[in-house]
């Protein structure tokens, strides 16, 4: 973790500002799910009709399409998700907590992974992913380990 740790700003107002920055993210993956969808279809539609049935490149195209959809819908589920959080304190690691660690900050929203914001290296995480698991309903000083590393929560916002 970097040398800022100790003069974050360790408030709900930083974890505020993360969570409008993952939905802005959430919106972009959206926005361009839909563009490649669009392109994918005029590509098929461009195209014309399939020359057989086996017709590889209008069936990728088609696939294409459907991917990004898929792709688009858990943008939008995820964007819901964060909405969720509230401005609440808390005490213990849960949905929507920053949990500051003596090796990593992370953020359990979705599963985001490793997220650049305001000069703060942030694992922002599912509650559905292991290392979770090993720090629910934890809180400040407690201890868990994860792949063979212990870490010590230093504080729950």
């Amino acid at each position: 973790m970097n040398g800022k740790t100790t003069q974050m700003p360790l408030n709900t107002d930083f974890r505020r500002r993360l969570v409008m920055h993952c939905i802005q993210m959430q919106e972009r993956t959206y926005e361009e799910s839909q563009k490649v969808m669009r392109e994918a279809q005029a590509e098929a539609n461009a195209y014309g009709q399939p020359k057989d049935r086996y017709d590889g490149f209008r069936n990728q195209q088609l696939r294409k399409g459907l991917m990004t959809e898929k792709q688009a819908g858990q943008a939008l589920g995820n964007i819901k998700a964060l909405n969720l959080i509230d401005d609440q304190l808390r005490d213990i690691a849960g949905f929507g907590s920053l949990v500051i660690t003596d090796k990593l900050v992370y953020f359990i929203a979705i599963g985001l992974g490793l997220v650049d914001f305001e000069g703060y290296r942030i694992a922002v995480i599912s509650p559905h992913v292991p290392v979770f698991q090993s720090m629910n309903n934890k809180k400040a000083g407690d201890s868990f380990s994860f792949n063979g590393t212990v870490y010590r929560i230093k504080e729950i916002i």
